[in-house]
This record gives C-alpha cells, structure tokens and sequence, in this order.
C-alpha cells in the first residue's frame, strides 16, 4: 500500500512539475529577450517563508521561494528595505517587506539570496531574474553587501555576485540563454530604484531596460481596461525602446497591495492568461512576461499559458535607417485584425524594437506607418512565419524619410546645403548634421550615373561636374533618403 502510494505521489508530481518554466522547455539558442517570463509578484510574501523571521499581514503566493524554484519560477518581484519591526529595532539589514516601515516583511534578504544561490549551485543551467522595488532610504552599499554576502546577518553562503550578468546598455542585444549558461551569468537583477552612476554594474535600472504596463487592479474586470494594453497607460514605468516588456496580472486589495486567492484563480485561467499574453504582445509590440499572484491556482494554468507563449514563433526587429544607424522614433504598427485598435485615442506603436507572435494558423497582417517616414518591407505576414517549433525569425526594417531635400533645406536651411563654388565645382555643407554620413548618386536628366559621393565624417564634401545642364542628387544621408536637383 505504502510502494502504491508513494507511486501515485510521484506521478501527480510529475504532473505538477510537467508545466515548469525548466531551460530544458526553451530554445536555448533564443535570447533573453526572446522568452516569456512567468514572474510571482511579491513573490517572498507567504506562508511557507522557511526564514528567520516572519511577520503579520496578508499573502499574494501560497508557497515558499524554494517550492516556487522546484515549481518553474525563474522570476520573481521583490520589495527591499530595512527591518525594523521585530525585537524593537533590528538595524541596516535588508528585509524583503511590504509595506510603510517594514510592519509586513516576512523573509530576510540573505535568506532569499541563499535560497537563489542554493538552486543556481544545484541547476547548472537555469537563469533567474529579480524585479527590486526598493524602500528610498536603503542604500547601495548594503544591497551590493548582501549579493556578496556581506555585512549584517549574511553569511558567505548568500555570496552570489560571481552569478551576476551585467548588461553592456540598454539598447545592446541581450546573450542567448547559451551563452549565459556557458558563463555562468545566470542572475540578472532589475532595480526600479535608479541608484545612477553609484550603481554596479549589474544592477540595472528596471525602466531603463523594461517597459511595464499599469498595475493597481481591485477586480479580474480591471485587468481588461484599455489603458492597461497602451505604452501611454502609465509613462512613468519604463523606456518604449527597450525590448523588454512585463505585463501586471494580478488583482489585490485596496490599499495593502495583498493578493486574492479566488480573484487569482479567475485571472490565472489558462485561457485569460493566454489571451492576454497575445493581446499585450500585439498592442505592445514586445514580447510580454507576466505577474502574477497564486501562480499555482487552476493547476498551474499560468505556468501552462507561459510554457505555451514560449513555444509559438516570433517575428522580432529593430527600426533601422540605411546606414544602419537606430530609428527611435514612434512607428504606428496596425494589423488587419485590429485595424480599429485605438488605446485612449491613439494607435499602437513601437519604438526602435517590435516583436510579434507567428501562432499556428496566425492570420494578422501587420503594417508599419509614420506621416514622415517610408518603411521596408512596410508590412508583415505572420502566417509566413507561423509555427510552435519555438522558432525566432528577425525582420529587421528600413526608414527612410518622404520629405525631399528640396523641403528640408527650405525649412532647416543652417542643416544642409549643396553650393556651387565656382565653374563645375560643388560643395556639399554638413556642419549642420550630425552623423556626416553620406551615399548620393548624381545622375544627369537621362537616368545615368554621372557620379558616386559616399563620404563619412566631414564637413564638406567635394564633387565635380564636367558637363553642363540639369542633374538630379539623390541617396541617403545619415539614413534618411533626399532628392535635389542642381543647375550646372
């Protein structure tokens, strides 16, 4: 009885365990970037804490850090500040809390770190990410203390900084999870505190590098508000350059930020999960990762909707001119399906980064549009690139700009101009612009190439006419397309 037991036990398990976000699920050849992540929101506020010290107030998980790790959390949303609370006055050390003065904390910082070392020394090849909101008053020097396990109440065994990635800038390309596998770069931490040029390197600066949407959700209904899928929703949390996008969905009380089980439930459903994550991923154009609270309610149906998003196709590129210089711009981005989409009176857009979901059987036809700009290719087919093969296809787009150069000089005449200097003789000014890259051809009235003016890095640029008569300019300069005539 007991061997069949124990058998049964195994095998539901199994079945618990079978949706975890495990490396092994992923294509370990896609970027960081290139992954939803499931991220437990306040995720140290539990029942099964297993640390020194716990504390009153409500929950928003129900199971300890390291069930959550056994489980498939790879990420996890935490609040640092200072305990001060129990034994009238504990001093500078670092508690994850919640709430004003730490009356709700429940775990000790240097507790979570060993938690976290424990299981990257034990799992070779997972890579785990922390979101820190971090109380005003804690300073630099502790939190760098405690990720090397230093300074009060840590021990070396919470030291975890050899783990740390630390990411070059915030628009540079993220490492494939390989390469953060084979150099043992498996932490990376987000701060939404912006410690500035005090920080180190691997303490990033969660807005410089993410982009959130709103949050503050009372009721499963709230979750569905438009401003809740729109960049502008809440301008505060994050750059609409960055690649990263972290999706809110989880409903708490009013105003101590709890969770609730049973609206968890409702909101974690495998089908509203879903849903949402193709919703954000289309009106945000990024790749969404999700909070949640009570990520194990509905046997794991959040877990089970992430695994899904991870193995549909994507389509992903940045918005370059010809040159290959970044366009930051806002690019409106439409698709045939929600030709009508407007999110407080404003279409989708992206900026420097888009990303898009190929699902099986994905009909969405998606353009790319701006009043001053061309793009190439202007619109995406995702049925081109559909599949569940965990496939990443990049598309990148080139801008161009419709004004000719004609236009452009008559409005910012100090920026460009083309001189005639004496008798077959012209001078292209560039004191004005910027980058001083140039590609023209000239081409006489007939359609041919009378001359090749490629030139980087200066002032004024050189060219001569043999010929009399009328001529056309015309190329790219600093990425943006112009056409001049000149008289010769």
């Amino acid at each position: 009885m007991k061997k069949q037991i124990t058998l049964l036990a195994t095998i539901l398990l199994g079945l618990t365990f079978g949706y975890g976000q495990k490396t092994e699920d992923l294509n370990k050849n896609r970027r960081y970037d290139e992954i939803s992540w499931l991220i437990t929101h306040n995720a140290f506020q539990n029942p099964e804490i297993g640390a020194s010290d716990g504390g009153a107030g409500g929950k928003n998980q129900q199971h300890s850090i390291n069930t959550q790790l056994n489980n498939g959390v790879r990420s996890f949303m935490i609040d640092l500040q200072y305990g001060r609370v129990s034994n009238v006055f504990k001093g500078s050390f670092l508690h994850l809390g919640h709430g004003a003065g730490g009356y709700f904390h429940w775990m000790e910082m240097c507790d979570f770190l060993e938690d976290i070392k424990r299981f990257l020394d034990r799992n070779r090849n997972e890579i785990i990410t922390l979101h820190m909101q971090i109380d005003g008053d804690v300073t630099v020097n502790h939190i760098n203390d405690a990720f090397n396990g230093r300074g009060n109440r840590c021990n070396s065994r919470a030291d975890i900084d050899h783990y740390l990635y630390s990411q070059p800038q915030k628009n540079k390309r993220w490492p494939t999870l390989n390469a953060l596998i084979q150099t043992n770069k498996r932490l990376i931490v987000l701060s939404e505190r912006n410690f500035g040029n005090n920080a180190p390197s691997w303490l990033h600066y969660e807005f410089d590098f993410t982009r959130q949407n709103d949050f503050a959700a009372n009721n499963v209904s709230d979750l569905l508000q438009t401003h809740r899928y729109d960049i502008a929703g809440n301008p505060g949390r994050g750059d609409n350059r960055s690649s990263l996008l972290t999706i809110n969905n989880f409903v708490t009380d009013a105003p101590l930020g709890y969770g609730d089980g049973n609206k968890s439930a409702d909101a974690n459903g495998y089908r509203k999960m879903k849903n949402k994550l193709l919703g954000s991923w289309v009106s945000f154009a990024k790749r969404p990762s999700m909070a949640v609270d009570f990520y194990e309610k509905n046997n794991y149906s959040s877990r089970k909707a992430i695994l899904e998003a991870n193995k549909w196709n994507e389509v992903r590129g940045r918005f370059k001119y010809s040159n290959g210089a970044d366009f930051t711009g806002y690019v409106e981005v439409n698709s045939n399906i929600e030709s009508t989409w407007r999110i407080n009176g404003a279409k989708v857009r992206a900026r420097l980064h888009y990303s898009l979901p190929a699902r099986p059987g994905e009909s969405r036809i998606i353009t790319f549009s701006h009043p001053d700009y061309n793009f190439s290719p202007n619109r995406i087919r995702l049925g081109r690139f559909d599949g569940a093969n965990k496939r990443t296809y990049i598309q990148d787009i080139t801008v161009t700009r419709k004004r000719n150069l004609e236009k452009l000089i008559s409005s910012k005449k100090k920026e460009l101009s083309i001189q005639k200097k004496s008798k077959n003789h012209f001078v292209i000014d560039l004191s004005e612009v910027s980058q001083k890259t140039i590609n023209l051809n000239v081409y006489d009235m007939t359609g041919r190439l009378i001359e090749v003016i490629n030139s980087s890095g200066n002032d004024k640029v050189n060219f001569e006419l043999t010929q009399s008569g009328l001529y056309i300019v015309q190329g790219n300069i600093d990425g943006e397309f112009y056409s001049k005539k000149i008289l010769n």
